[in-house]
């Protein structure tokens, strides 16, 4: 539930973690188990301290399960997986003290002879099995106006009534609506107890539209078909900034991998959803409507043996905006990462990556720059390298990107003279103080930065106005493509 480093003084190899877990078997256990853990310490390892705690029977088989949100998202762990990790990658507030209903713990589960989960009370929801008999009562008047999950079956289609049912279920806490084939999702801006494993296994291998509309129902259907018909599948989600798209696409990739993983989080589930960290930190970035809206387009391929074992996985980026790099509407931030980088690296880090504050850089400080979450980016600093060394970064790759980060900052710095003097037009390229650091930054001697930006040009590069600065085309792409290929070396690395 919570994770607590009990004994900070040792080495770091060394220091151990308190981790809260809570018994849910088929015995009763009414209070937490409490046991600590260094930070490779395996699920396995944890269990079996766990089972030595509770003095639990040896002879059967228990499983570690992260609880994300109460009710909502559960991940099993695989025996190797180390718990503490996970929690690294927790929100700030989940790493104090805090009560069960907020979520984010562990709970411990028997496991069944065939790998599956034995869940305790499970309980399998049927809605409205009738639709198609209640349809015909309310169009004769016998049955008032409910809901119904499927749009298709409204006695009378019209934009009122199709507004009106998707109200109707939203406020029984029911977010999915289909409309045939196709799923209706509202964004209920808070987590449902519809997401936990035993929900993939209530959905595998059910017709579409027998059960209640859910996201694992549409997984399920392009999984079996892929089997069955030896075709590709493809599952297109699309909605308006802050609808849900990125936590949706985490739901589907959940239940597409568990389903040929018996509940368990296959390695590629775990790279993809794991490294949501990195990729949020480099193409996220907060707007007027959405502290964490992504800014750019993301295809994922996930590829399955012919026996549906999930093989690999390919993520492709596409039409990041570049724009926001340089430029941002008021109320709008530049991309997350460089606010983590700031408010978030140590004093060492600080003066290696020449780090000033955010209000020190023009590509930040537009539109009367407020920063009111700094607690919260300094944490997110820390579970973004978390997350990079998880996921296989090496510590010097992790500085050079950090690197390159502030020379993209400092790049906005770079002032352009016109030289009025001889016959020559050119610019004058300053301040001298900004080009030392882009040198050291970059790696770059410093004649061959000031020839690239002036020097040996016969004719003054176009220039383009904004506001207090002006910007060079070259200098413009060049940044754009520091960024773009920095994305690109990211999804390269992840998978």
């Amino acid at each position: 539930m919570s994770l607590k480093d009990v004994s900070s003084a040792a080495s770091p190899e060394n220091v151990t973690y308190a981790l809260h877990i809570y018994p849910q078997l088929s015995i009763e256990h009414s209070s937490c188990c409490r046991v600590t853990a260094t930070k490779d310490a395996t699920a396995t390892e944890v269990i079996k301290d766990v089972i030595v705690s509770l003095s639990l029977d040896l002879s059967k088989h228990y499983v570690l399960v992260e609880v994300k949100e109460t009710g909502g998202e559960e991940w099993v762990l695989d025996g190797n997986d180390p718990p503490v990790h996970r929690v690294l990658l927790w929100p700030r507030r989940a790493q104090d003290d805090h009560p069960r209903e907020d979520g984010y713990y562990f709970v411990l589960q028997e496991r069944n002879a065939d790998g599956t989960i034995k869940y305790v009370h499970m309980q399998q929801t049927c809605e409205e099995e009738n639709q198609e008999e209640a349809r015909r009562l309310v169009e004769r008047g016998f049955l008032p106006w409910q809901h119904f999950n499927d749009m298709c079956n409204l006695p009378n289609l019209t934009e009122t009534t199709l507004l009106e049912n998707l109200k109707r279920r939203f406020l029984k806490q029911k977010i999915y609506t289909y409309v045939g084939s196709i799923l209706i999702a509202i964004n209920p801006f808070k987590f449902l107890p519809i997401y936990n494993p035993k929900y993939v296994q209530m959905y595998e291998n059910h017709q579409l539209g027998k059960l209640e509309p859910h996201i694992f129902a549409i997984a399920d259907v392009a999984y079996h078909a892929m089997l069955k018909k030896h075709m590709n599948q493809c599952i297109v989600i699309s909605g308006e900034s802050g609808s849900g798209k990125t936590q949706s696409t985490n739901f589907l990739i959940h239940c597409l991998t568990a389903l040929s993983q018996k509940g368990y989080a296959s390695g590629v589930e775990r790279t993809i959803l794991g490294a949501g960290p990195v990729l949020e930190a480099f193409g996220n970035a907060k707007t007027a409507h959405n502290n964490n809206s992504s800014r750019f387009g993301k295809f994922i391929q996930v590829n399955y043996l012919e026996n549906g074992i999930v093989r690999g996985a390919v993520v492709e980026k596409y039409l990041l905006e570049k724009s926001r790099l340089v430029s941002q509407e008021k109320n709008e931030r530049n991309y997350h990462v460089f606010y983590y980088l700031l408010l978030g690296a140590s004093e060492e880090e600080r003066k290696e990556f020449h780090l000033k504050q955010p209000k020190d850089y023009f590509y930040l400080n537009q539109n009367n720059l407020k920063i009111e979450d700094g607690e919260d980016l300094q944490h997110d600093f820390e579970r973004l390298k978390q997350a990079m060394e998880m996921v296989g970064f090496l510590p010097a790759t992790k500085k050079q990107i950090f690197s390159v980060l502030s020379a993209i900052l400092y790049l906005g710095n770079v002032t352009y003279k016109k030289k009025a003097a001889g016959r020559d037009e050119g610019l004058e390229v300053g301040p001298p103080e900004v080009l030392d650091i882009l040198s050291q930054l970059l790696k770059v001697p410093h004649i061959f930065l000031h020839y690239n930006y002036c020097v040996g040009q016969r004719r003054p590069p176009l220039i383009i106005g904004h506001k207090k600065r002006s910007f060079t085309l070259p200098l413009l792409n060049s940044i754009e493509k520091m960024h773009i290929r920095m994305q690109w070396y990211l999804s390269t690395q992840l998978l």
